[in-house]
């Protein structure tokens, strides 16, 4: 896959980076030997003094994720009530029914997910780690939609960061990486 690569800069001093996407997926190993899979975020990490790739590792979104789901989830099983109402319902929509099914059977898993990897981060002792170095000295980073300025984080400058997209830069291609990591987030190996 080819991937636009952009530029993350300093509006407070000559801070600049590029910011290449690198499709990674994270595995965590339970101690009860179940294995959950995740994403990655994007933030700083304050020991490599650098924007990086960092653990997905917020009990708020993983929350929200989890409540979203659930509200999609009742909407699916209300639209299966709708349609198994009636004379001849086992008959009638069956397309739209096993589509249906298949959704709920999806809301599932994904729901099973986002509860482990809530309950990782509510266990943690760690913040997310930093990919690259493995600290746990990092913030998250999210840039808001239309000024595409990190309003969240301040640069040691006092500045924010801020990212412009490259169309006419270089694109690259990387396969993806998968970390296999514990519940603390310590790496235990690549795939």
């Amino acid at each position: 896959m080819s991937i636009d690569s952009a530029k993350i800069v300093c509006t407070g001093c000559d801070y600049e980076t590029h910011e290449v996407y690198r499709p990674i997926k994270i595995r965590y190993q339970t101690t009860n030997g179940s294995i959950v899979e995740t994403g990655r975020a994007k933030g700083w990490c304050y020991d490599c003094a650098s924007y990086s790739d960092i653990e997905r590792m917020d009990p708020k979104e993983f929350h929200d994720e989890l409540a979203s789901k659930d509200r999609e989830r009742c909407e699916v099983v209300n639209r299966q009530d709708e349609l198994n109402r009636g004379f001849l319902s086992n008959l009638r929509h069956l397309s739209e029914k096993k589509e249906l099914q298949y959704q709920l059977e999806c809301l599932d898993n994904e729901m099973a997910e986002l509860q482990a990897l809530l309950e990782i981060a509510k266990w943690r002792k760690s913040k997310a780690r930093c990919l690259r170095c493995w600290s746990d000295k990092t913030a998250p980073l999210t840039f808001d939609s239309e000024s595409n300025i990190a309003y969240g984080f301040h640069h040691e400058c006092g500045g924010n960061l801020k990212i412009s997209y490259d169309d006419a830069g270089p694109r690259f291609n990387f396969r993806v990486a998968t970390y296999v990591l514990n519940a603390e987030g310590e790496c235990l190996g690549e795939e």
